[in-house]
């Protein structure tokens, strides 16, 4: 690790012998033969944060300051510093410990430092060497640039993807997310997001398109264009957003490794579908619906769904596909069932809504179609159609699945819109398939801590114009506190996993 305990923690430590870091569905250290969560888990936890408690000096524990008060929590809490300490990398005898590196790229997403260079930067500035634990040397790097770029291609990502699952997993037994479902289920909406793209730049995992460019002389010519694509499952909350997982789309020399038999790049369904399956084998029955687009809206997706049991709210736009064509007939037979006045929204919302819709072939269940009409003073009106399925999600009142549906668009705004305007993530930080990974993992890891954070800790009001700027505006504040650093933060003294 790199990284040395003072004498007094270390008695502390020797004193409460620490107890081995377990699964929490694993037989129990102690001999019990009972879950290591039925037994000891709890016990052990606690004892975990009253040390952890302990090696934080008191003017992080007693400070107002919101940097200081995040280090905190997400010590306290989540027990970050463990969870960095886990993630490894295949560099043969580092010079600079895995530690070191991760912890500075964390805190990079964290205060959306724009690149690895601007990192390089950071890294001979005392306040940043106290910020990751070094002691200051003013104006010699900690390390390079190529330290980081090195890591980044050879970290585990594994690894990051269990400390997002640990995160989200601590934070549902705290009950983070109890007061922030709709209609007592837990959604979320999976997308397709398409960060950057290149004429010029390219890696083997690039994906490749054709498009027409116009040069200066006014004729079009069609080019090669190099992209990465990705899918990404955002938990929706009225208040509290977090991402669940991201599944690249693969090229077609990935797909071909994988599965010789299929030629060409794949779709964004299929890594979609890939992301479900993954989804359901980790969060289990933590997730309760899935909010999708039209491209979704068919019937092997919804038999996927059905099969692990989750609901599912899909956007309905091709007229001439079903269940769409079946229900627009449907709509003109029966007349609008509900209108009603929003005086939150200042809207007038019209609903038509048909059920027991069973025309696909490719889907043996039922479908429910809401088609709802909604108009604002002096704007035109707006039209949602979409589908749901799923026996629980489908005994849903018609407001509430509209508010779902609605919510959709929280993983543009929340999310991409974000990612790409304020934590630069449209920028390549590193251009190879592992190190964009990594940054997208450990950038998740950052965004998952800070929602939780500012809407929990903090207890902060979402904005519903712009959900980005209380966390913008926090994170500006982190910012400027980072050169109030008295000394370095003892990392060392935080690191409890005897594993």
């Amino acid at each position: 690790m790199g990284l040395t305990l003072n004498q007094e923690t270390s008695d502390r430590v020797s004193e409460a012998v620490l107890p081995p870091h377990m699964g929490r569905n694993e037989a129990c250290h102690c001999g019990s033969g009972s879950k290591y969560k039925r037994c000891c888990g709890e016990r052990d936890e606690a004892l975990r944060r009253q040390l952890r408690g302990s090696g934080l000096p008191e003017w992080i524990d007693g400070s107002r300051s919101k940097l200081h008060q995040f280090e905190k929590y997400i010590c306290n809490v989540f027990g970050l510093p463990d969870l960095l300490a886990s993630f490894i990398d295949t560099r043969r005898a580092p010079k600079i410990p895995t530690f070191d590196v991760v912890n500075s790229l964390f805190h990079t997403a964290v205060l959306r430092i724009p690149s690895i260079n601007a990192l390089e930067g950071d890294l001979q500035e005392s306040d940043f060497q106290k910020l990751i634990g070094r002691q200051p040397t003013p104006e010699v790097k900690a390390f390079s640039a190529d330290v980081v770029a090195n890591v980044l291609d050879k970290l585990d990502l594994q690894g990051i993807r269990k400390a997002n699952e640990e995160v989200i997993s601590k934070a549902e037994r705290n009950k983070a997310f109890r007061d922030g479902s709709y209609g007592a289920l837990r959604c979320v909406a999976i997308d397709g997001w398409e960060p950057f793209s290149s004429y010029d730049r390219h890696c083997p995992n690039c994906l490749v398109r054709q498009v027409k460019v116009k040069r200066r002389t006014g004729e079009l010519e069609e080019v090669e264009q190099y992209y990465h694509h990705y899918v990404v499952a955002l938990l929706l909350g009225p208040v509290l957003d977090v991402v669940l997982g991201i599944e690249p789309v693969r090229n077609e020399e990935a797909r071909r490794d994988r599965d010789p038999e299929h030629v060409g790049h794949e779709g964004e369904l299929t890594a979609a579908r890939r992301l479900i399956d993954s989804l359901h084998d980790t969060y289990g029955g933590f997730i309760d619906a899935l909010v999708l687009d039209a491209l979704y809206a068919n019937g092997p997706v919804m038999t996927q769904l059905t099969a692990h049991g989750y609901g599912g709210f899909l956007v309905l736009k091709k007229e001439k596909n079903e269940p769409l064509k079946d229900a627009l007939t449907l709509w003109e037979m029966e007349e609008r069932c509900e209108s009603y006045e929003d005086r939150g929204r200042k809207e007038h919302v019209e609903f038509w809504d048909v059920d027991d819709i069973e025309t696909l072939t490719s889907y043996k269940g039922k479908i429910r179609a809401v088609r709802a009409v909604v108009t604002k003073p002096g704007e035109d009106p707006s039209t949602w159609c979409f589908a749901i399925i799923g026996q629980r999600a489908r005994q849903l009142g018609r407001r509430t699945a509209l508010q779902i549906i609605r919510s959709r668009w929280h993983i543009e705004n929340t999310a991409f819109h974000q990612w790409v305007q304020y934590w630069n993530l449209s920028h390549v930080f590193r251009h190879t398939q592992n190190a964009l990974m990594s940054v997208l993992l450990l950038w998740t890891l950052a965004f998952n801590l800070l929602q939780l954070f500012i809407y929990r800790r903090l207890g902060r009001c979402r904005r519903p114009k712009d959900p980005t700027d209380t966390i913008r505006h926090i994170v500006e504040v982190m910012l400027r506190e980072v050169a109030t650093l008295p000394e370095p933060i003892p990392w060392a003294a935080l690191l409890f996993n005897s594993s």
